[in-house]
């Protein structure tokens, strides 16, 4: 999966505002430079409503301000560095220095928890955050965001050691926006794994877990101890974690989006972006 699937170098800047709400507004002005969305105030009243909500600096140094709303018919985001760091009262609160911005539509809420899942991920590695920081230019950070998209998608792709083809449960009659819930359960299981002890993740844990079908998430609690990553990019006809090709009648079934799309030889949730 290439980094241009979600934005082009021109949609990668350093911002000078030091305060929150004015690097917010400086990134969604950008947008409306580059002719992806008119009225910045109707879309920059919608961001800062959602961190009304709650906050969205996730750590590291990283925060992920956005709005979903189906006033835009395609995925935009914008990706800024602030070298100075920007109070952000974040869950560890550490100054912000990388901001992505994203305005998508409900269709498109799982192609956004992955491109977060992987930048999260990215930001959480000290080694990684130091790369970033010695880039510096927006044409350099934009070249490792390319190189670190291909080497997230190479090791969600890569076969695990399941004995035996998987026998997924029917999750068909569970709405498929559950899996936008378990893609950020996910996530959060993965900051918890950094964050030992941590209460503020372990509240998050256990509130989303109240909002996940019992079914679905019994599934997922199942495959994430036998595997090391239990989702999948449907990958045209393939999915990308066991690389076995899905017959065209159960390829259909995913397609009518009646149910939480699984891999029927692997097992794995698969993520259509």
């Amino acid at each position: 999966m290439e980094i241009e699937s979600f934005f082009s170098k021109e949609q990668v800047i350093n911002i000078k505002s030091p305060e929150k709400q004015l690097a917010i507004r400086e990134m969604v002005t950008k947008l409306e430079e580059l002719g992806m969305i008119d009225h910045v105030d109707r879309f920059y009243a919608q961001v800062i409503h959602r961190e009304t909500l709650e906050n969205t600096g996730i750590g590291h140094g990283f925060a992920i301000p956005h709005a979903r709303t189906d006033s835009v018919d395609r995925f935009l985001c914008i990706f800024a560095t602030a070298p100075e760091g920007i109070e952000y009262q974040s869950y560890d609160n550490e100054p912000v220095r990388y901001l992505l911005l994203s305005i998508f539509p409900t269709s498109m809420s799982t192609k956004y928890l992955y491109l977060v899942g992987m930048m999260a991920r990215l930001f959480s590695s000290e080694d990684k955050r130091s790369a970033f920081d010695e880039a510096r230019t927006p044409a350099k950070i934009y070249a490792l965001l390319k190189k670190e998209a291909k080497s997230y998608f190479a090791s969600i792709s890569q076969k695990d050691p399941v004995s035996g083809s998987e026998d997924p449960s029917d999750l068909s009659g569970v709405p498929s926006s559950n899996l936008d819930l378990i893609i950020r359960l996910d996530r959060l299981y993965q900051l918890s794994d950094t964050e030992k002890n941590n209460p503020g993740l372990e509240a998050k844990i256990k509130e989303l877990k109240r909002l996940i079908d019992n079914r679905s998430l019994t599934y997922y609690e199942r495959m994430r101890k036998k595997m090391q990553n239990p989702f999948a990019i449907l990958d045209k006809t393939s999915c990308s974690g066991c690389h076995m090709e899905l017959p065209p009648v159960y390829l259909a079934q995913i397609k009518e989006g009646k149910g939480i799309p699984l891999c029927n030889q692997c097992g794995r949730f698969l993520i259509i972006l």
